[in-house]
């Protein structure tokens, strides 16, 4: 019998299965589940062996009640802009979004490789990742916000820490974080880095349940790759409906209606993420407002908007002006992230 861990050209779904479940057994050698992962990033990811592999995990995790449909977003990091870092914005719009009505569900953690994961970014405007469960369950319901930090409802991924750690590059798991939410979301957008994730990220989108997602793409004005929609570029976008993908769609910033001409926010620590956000907060008269964050913020949250509200492209220029207006008046982090409960 072929062990699991030994790769064949294509796994089926229960060789995949098989696969997930060995790196996660305690028996397994570290060194072979590391090598193991190696080789499949040696060949192109598969949307059906994501699928089983999500499937695993899923298994595993802590169940999150949310009693009304709700949104996610992420990313799989890997952002591919040379040096460039900015704010988290994929937090960021998941807070102008709370604060637009829309329940969303963050799930995610602290940075593997960049320098601020929502988890580092949330911890450092209060938020308090042991918060308790039924808190947690009435922050929803209350502030249309909640984050779950994966390591408390993914335990079972303890052990794969310091085997990532040692191979010292990205692994299927980066694309596997993005579909664990616990909560089981509705809706998501899910930013990718590199456009030949795309397909198989949104097969696994369509066989996981998700009512609708979008699966995004953006590039630079130089063609580098980002897991978010694109101030500079073009971005893809493929659509998920109710377990098939529909026609994929491309448009530039002019066709979103965003403001051209932003310098970029770059952001060379977490201090500076964090006086981003609290720029963000504070509205259109703060010291640290920064237009362009806010413009990438809208960007990103008019998806969102667009996928829960089952709007098309043809709304995005509306949907960016709502949430820029938004914004400018200012976030109310206290209340979101119930630092004020």
């Amino acid at each position: 019998m072929t062990h699991p861990l030994r790769l064949s050209h294509t796994l089926s779904l229960d060789g995949a299965r098989a696969f997930m479940e060995a790196c996660l057994d305690p028996a397994s050698d570290p060194g072979a589940v590391g090598q193991a992962l190696l080789d499949l990033n040696g060949r192109p990811f598969r949307g059906t062996e994501l699928t089983a592999f999500a499937q695993v995990l899923r298994g595993h995790a802590v169940a999150f009640p949310a009693a009304r449909p709700s949104l996610d977003t992420c990313g799989t990091g890997g952002d591919a802009r040379q040096g460039v870092h900015t704010a988290n914005l994929s937090t960021l719009s998941a807070l102008a979004l709370a604060h637009l009505g829309v329940d969303v569900v963050k799930h995610g953690s602290r940075s593997a490789s960049s320098l601020c994961g929502s988890a580092d970014l949330l911890e450092a405007l209060g938020l308090d990742l042991a918060r308790p469960l039924p808190l947690l369950e009435a922050d929803l319901d209350r502030n249309h916000f909640v984050f779950l930090f994966a390591p408390r409802f993914h335990p079972v991924l303890a052990r794969m820490v310091p085997i990532r750690r040692a191979l010292g590059v990205p692994t299927v798991f980066n694309m596997l974080g993005p579909l664990l939410n616990p909560a089981r979301p509705a809706y998501q957008v899910l930013g990718v880095a590199r456009e030949e994730w795309v397909l198989p990220v949104a097969e696994a989108l369509a066989a996981l349940g998700l009512e609708r997602a979008l699966v995004v793409h953006g590039t630079t004005a130089s063609g580098a790759g980002m897991d978010e929609a694109s101030l500079e570029g073009a971005t893809l976008l493929q659509p998920v409906r109710e377990g098939r993908l529909l026609p994929a769609l491309r448009f530039t910033p002019e066709e979103a209606g965003v403001r051209g001409g932003l310098e970029p926010a770059a952001a060379g620590s977490l201090e500076a993420c964090v006086d981003l956000a609290r720029g963000l907060a504070g509205g259109l008269g703060h010291p640290d407002y920064s237009r362009r964050v806010a413009e990438e913020v809208a960007l990103q949250a008019a998806l969102g908007l667009a996928l829960v509200r089952d709007r098309d492209l043809a709304w995005l220029g509306a949907l960016v002006a709502e949430v820029r207006a938004s914004l400018e008046e200012g976030l109310p982090l206290p209340s979101l992230l119930s630092l004020a409960a």
